[in-house]
């Protein structure tokens, strides 16, 4: 016999969240989703000290382009937002996005880590 259908019950501990629309929300999975710098950003006083939230935050303070996109990887990849920021062109095929991501990080952790080698040069 088939059970009916049991509408499960989820507890979420976010005021904000049944009217939220920011599409990365840290009480989900968000690694597959995607931000434009003029899309909500999380208002959750829980999570403002989230590292790739306080990135979100800059990016819209020094006015990135807003046709670009980014994800919590990219946000995460960045050690400091600077003027200039961009992030990735929509109009690519997934694969080709996909490698745009890879190549984005890639060159973001780089200039991470030569920043963090000339801060500490012995003078």
């Amino acid at each position: 016999m088939i059970k009916p259908f049991e509408q499960e019950t989820i507890i979420v501990d976010c005021p904000h969240f049944n009217d939220c629309s920011a599409p990365l929300c840290p009480l989900q999975n968000i690694d597959a989703y995607i931000w434009y710098p003029d899309e909500e950003i999380c208002h959750s006083k829980k999570f403002q000290n989230l590292p790739w939230l306080k990135r979100q935050r800059g990016v819209v303070k020094l006015k990135a382009d807003k046709d670009k996109y980014f994800s919590v990887r990219m946000l995460q990849a960045l050690k400091q937002v600077r003027r200039g920021i961009e992030g990735i062109n929509p109009d690519q095929p997934l694969e080709q996005a996909n490698k745009a991501e890879e190549k984005w990080v890639r060159e973001h952790q780089k200039t991470r880590r030569i920043i963090a080698n000339e801060n500490h040069k012995v003078g």
